[in-house]
């Protein structure tokens, strides 16, 4: 999942060094593919549901790079020809707008199967991975009669007192700001910036920004803030953690994907459609929801979800029909005027 405090390297540099030594037609023969992620712990969990997995049935190891595969950075590789990863971890709105850079291979959907995919995260130059949730999070003590259980409760400061944190990154407080002032969840986009903006600004000094899973996690347990806008994956595992002192819904949320891309002149060539294919089984699916609380991407894994892991599966039907998705189009051509916006406005605060 995308997480802006995820450091930390795993791999081999001298092995990427050398296959750049050598043209493609020598590499298409690797035996290690890249994949470039957000952090340690997610590596942990990638690696038991999809890495040790594929390597056992090919021979072909997998290797991770924690630094951050930010847009920044891919592009950089493309552009100077020094690509390093096969696979990165992407927000839907950074691989729309990395495909319209021109920096991304198209996803070769003879090797990897669409229709295993839900229809909305499938696209050309991107394939959703497992999915996740922007949720209502709270503090059950601090609403011992009545919790906030909707967005216009997370907006209303006078019957649901203290301060609430949303995402500095504006997705999932956007959407909720829309949704509190009467957007339905299935006309959520275009959404109005200056609305949304002005809707968080009403919340004045209750309204707080969280920067990361961990620094969000932190604020509801020591009670800086009472509730927030935040990961599902995060608040299933808080609610767990503190046995009930936080807990969440899914109503109002919104469903994101976690989406993969292959950067073009990747080492590993088109060996890494074969990972994303194996990455698309239900059962691998299913472990990573057990491990880490995501959401798969494949219906066929929905289906076959645990009863004990679907209270915490965004893609179950009774899950789904709460929520909204997430519009990765209209991110991509809206996130730095919206981004612009809402700094000016917290500044202001």
């Amino acid at each position: 999942m995308t997480e802006l405090s995820r450091r930390s390297f795993l791999g081999a540099a001298g092995s990427a060094a050398l296959l750049h030594a050598y043209p493609r037609e020598a590499q298409a023969a690797t035996k290690e593919l890249t994949i470039a992620t957000w952090g340690a712990g997610e590596i942990k969990d990638l690696t038991a549901a999809f890495a040790r997995p594929f390597t056992s049935e090919t021979g072909i190891r997998v290797l991770f790079d924690g630094a951050g595969p930010s847009e920044g950075k891919i592009k950089a590789m493309v552009d100077q020809g020094q690509v390093d990863w096969d696979l990165c971890d992407v927000d839907g709105y950074v691989a729309v707008r990395l495909a319209n850079a021109g920096v991304l291979s198209i996803i070769d959907y003879k090797k990897v199967q669409r229709e295993a995919v839900m229809a909305p995260f499938a696209l050309e130059h991107a394939i959703a991975g497992y999915t996740y949730s922007f949720v209502l999070a709270y503090n059950t003590a601090a609403f011992p009669k009545r919790p906030p259980l909707t967005w216009k409760d997370f907006f209303d400061r006078r019957t649901f007192p203290g301060r609430r944190a949303v995402w500095r990154w504006m997705i999932g407080g956007f959407e909720a700001a829309a949704m509190a002032s009467g957007a339905a969840r299935d006309k959520l986009y275009p959404i109005d910036i200056e609305a949304a903006v002005a809707k968080l600004a009403t919340l004045g000094d209750d309204l707080v920004v969280w920067e990361s899973g961990d620094h969000v996690r932190q604020m509801l347990l020591d009670g800086t803030i009472t509730m927030a806008c935040m990961w599902h994956s995060r608040a299933a595992q808080l609610g767990a953690e503190s046995k009930g002192a936080i807990a969440w819904t899914f109503e109002g949320g919104l469903l994101c994907p976690g989406m993969w891309v292959v950067p073009k002149k990747n080492p590993g060539g088109n060996a890494a459609f074969d990972l994303l294919a194996a990455m698309q089984q239900p059962k691998r699916q299913l472990e990573l929801t057990r491990l880490r609380g995501l959401g798969p991407s494949n219906p066929a894994a929905t289906a076959a979800m645990p009863e004990s892991l679907r209270p915490i599966d965004p893609t179950q039907p009774q899950n789904l029909a709460l929520q909204a998705f997430s519009d990765s189009n209209w991110w991509a051509d809206n996130y730095d005027k919206a981004r612009l916006k809402f700094q000016d406005q917290l500044e202001r605060l």
